[in-house]
């Protein structure tokens, strides 16, 4: 009867390193297939934000809802284990509160590639922690000057008009600050959230970390340095890492349509 050869050490070594090269091959290649599915996840939430925006029109005379500027599901300061839900109109409330009966499910206002939220609900303890979570629910800011209009007067070309987009903000209302295009007298875009030595205002009493500002400013390209844009007309594109130079303000405001 033959003894069973063992192997070497140095054949084991082989092996581990033959292993060590395939997952350094696979590793990247699965990883670009699972942010893919992320994105193919966020574009039909955003699409099927936009449905329930125009399901919501229909109801109200053409006109969509006067949305507030915050990002709240619920009254977490007073209620932090269980938050009171707010209405639509409170002015703390979170914009899907007026097209969530639309869409139904929570679950289409969070974007699987989402990593980071807004800073503001950690101010305050323990409140500022609770709304937190919450904020997981918000991953899609709203253009603001879509709010309270009637658009189909007020929007010619609904192909060339952002209804919502990637972000770290619940609703863009500044050109000057949060959007992605430049304004007039500005150097780049988003200056809310960049450091000034970047040209942007900075955020937490002026005064971003350099990390800190690049995470925030990531979080709007969350796609593999891509955001995902949903027009008024339901297509959607992306828009990669930009500075704002290539974004022009009627993407954002409809005019000359």
């Amino acid at each position: 009867m033959k003894k069973k050869r063992a192997f070497t050490l140095i054949e084991l070594l082989v092996v581990i390193a033959m292993i060590a090269l395939l997952l350094a091959i696979l590793m990247p290649a699965l990883r670009a297939a699972k942010d893919q599915a992320k994105k193919t996840v966020c574009t039909g939430h955003i699409q099927g934000l936009v449905l329930a925006v125009r399901m919501y029109v229909d109801d109200y005379d053409g006109r969509t809802h006067d949305s507030p500027n915050n990002g709240l599901w619920g009254n977490a300061h007073e209620s932090p284990i269980v938050p009171k839900p707010y209405g639509p109109n409170d002015s703390m409330a979170y914009w899907g509160i007026a097209y969530f009966p639309y869409a139904k499910n929570k679950k289409i206002f969070h974007c699987p590639a989402m990593q980071r939220v807004d800073d503001w609900p950690e101010w305050g303890a323990p409140w500022g922690r609770a709304a937190q979570k919450y904020f997981q629910y918000c991953s899609y800011g709203l253009n603001g000057y879509v709010t309270d209009k009637k658009i189909d007067l007020d929007f010619k070309r609904h192909s060339e008009v952002i209804a919502f987009q990637d972000h770290i903000e619940q609703r863009l209302d500044g050109i000057g600050s949060d959007m992605f295009c430049i304004a007039p007298g500005n150097s780049i875009n988003i200056p809310q959230w960049r450091p000034s030595s970047q040209g942007g205002t900075g955020f937490v009493d002026g005064n971003w970390s350099g990390q800190q500002a690049h995470d925030t400013v990531q979080e709007c390209f969350r796609h593999r340095g891509a955001s995902m844009i949903v027009w008024l007309d339901g297509h959607v594109t992306e828009i990669k890492e930009t500075t704002g130079e290539d974004v022009p303000t009627k993407w954002y405001t409809g005019e000359s349509q």
